[in-house]
């Protein structure tokens, strides 16, 4: 009798936890990758090994699953073979522009204004930078299966003539991006290699 009361009582609370629970829904990471290419080279290894002594900066394009608007910072975080940490590159970004409306098409077009470039967003300040960073406009890319359009932001890692070279720090890197202030990755980490 003694355990009865407790089994009931728990038997009760799955019961209504059951009713109330939301149907689960499979959701990804928000970003969904990272590309990396030597833009300098003519064509780009399928494996991933840069050769150190030929690339002048490696080209990292992150890619998001949705079109964030307002302002963000995307951080890169760059590891070494040994796993350290290389370098965190800031990337401040803003969502995509939206599609004009017919009238707004029609009125630029008549006024010239559909020709011009659209004005870039103004640089931001980002603590630990002396000097405010240029802001990137959300880039709409072909996408994968999960997401058909993603959208890009891109940043560089030189190379050339960096302790990366200099140093021998050749072999097995990873980056991984991490987005706004959140401490864990937005995403599944990209591994890359720089061999001499």
């Amino acid at each position: 009798m003694r355990n009865a009361m407790p089994l009931a009582l728990l038997a009760a609370l799955a019961a209504g936890s059951a009713a109330h629970a939301a149907p689960l829904k499979r959701s990804y990471p928000l970003c969904s990758g990272i590309r990396v290419t030597a833009p300098n080279l003519k064509t780009q290894p399928r494996d991933l090994a840069f050769p150190g002594r030929q690339v002048l900066d490696l080209q990292f394009e992150a890619r998001l699953r949705q079109d964030l608007q307002g302002d963000h910072l995307l951080r890169l975080k760059v590891l070494t073979p040994g796993g350290f940490l290389y370098q965190e590159i800031a990337v401040p970004f803003v969502g995509s522009a939206p599609d004009p409306d017919k009238a707004e098409r029609a009125a630029r077009a008549r006024s010239g204004a559909a020709s011009r470039a659209e004005a870039p967003p103004p640089p931001r300040h980002v603590p630990g930078y002396p000097r405010p960073l240029p802001v990137q406009r959300l880039v709409p890319v072909v996408g994968d299966t999960r997401t058909r359009t993603q959208y890009a932001v891109r940043a560089f890692l030189p190379v050339a003539g960096t302790s990366i070279t200099l140093g021998g720090l050749f072999g097995r890197w990873t980056v991984q991006t991490y987005l706004d202030d959140q401490a864990s990755p937005c995403g599944s980490a990209t591994r890359f290699s720089i061999r001499n």
